[in-house]
């Protein structure tokens, strides 16, 4: 089973996000560093191991204000993208709200569940996924025949997109079990990233 081609095909959606943050040309002498925190910063933050989910790379891209992770493990892959954008460097676009109210943010999980309800053989469903007090809005798949379960999560946060896509084979185990470790990762990315906008003490 090739996990890694079949996520891939997901994780454009967010190069069609982050389209129009690829014109960017920015002024400030270091352009990366919003909210306090740079791409690589986010970046280091994340858990190396993750339930069933090892680190494979890391790639920062400062000047696209962006960072991803890619993890594998048994029978699972996940990808982990950050995109920031500077409101001040192009007109018209506006600061990320944080939580899953920004419009980007909406229409990265109407293209999930879009490109879900399409491939062949998947179930896709609206969901939620909590972190801390908080939740981030979800598209779950499930592909019965090849036992494929897919998350796709995506929310505003220290003024970056963060988008979530593991997925994981359940040929050897219960697709109950997978749900649970999908979910709980996606949750500990969200709580480990959103803890750093947090005030020290909280």
């Amino acid at each position: 089973m090739n996990i890694q081609h079949r996520i891939v095909g997901c994780a454009l959606l967010m190069a069609v996000g982050s389209t129009q943050f690829s014109t960017l040309h920015a002024q400030e002498a270091d352009p990366d560093l919003i909210q306090g925190y740079r791409s690589g910063d986010i970046l280091i933050s994340l858990p190396d191991t993750s339930g069933p989910f090892t680190v494979i790379s890391r790639t920062s891209d400062p000047q696209n204000f962006s960072a991803t992770i890619e993890y594998g493990g048994l029978d699972a892959r996940a990808i982990v993208s950050i995109n920031g954008v500077r409101a001040s460097n192009v007109p018209g676009i506006y600061p990320v709200r944080d939580g899953p109210d920004d419009p980007v943010v909406r229409s990265l999980l109407d293209q999930a569940f879009q490109y879900h309800s399409t491939q062949p053989g998947q179930i896709a469903q609206r969901t939620n996924v909590s972190y801390g007090n908080r939740a981030m809005a979800c598209v779950s798949s499930d592909d019965p025949q090849k036992k494929d379960d897919f998350l796709v999560c995506a929310t505003g946060v220290l003024g970056r997109y963060l988008l979530i896509q593991p997925v994981i084979n359940y040929r050897l185990s219960s697709k109950e079990l997978v749900d649970r470790q999908l979910t709980d990762f996606a949750s500990s990315v969200a709580s480990t990233v959103s803890s750093l906008a947090l005030p020290p003490g909280n």
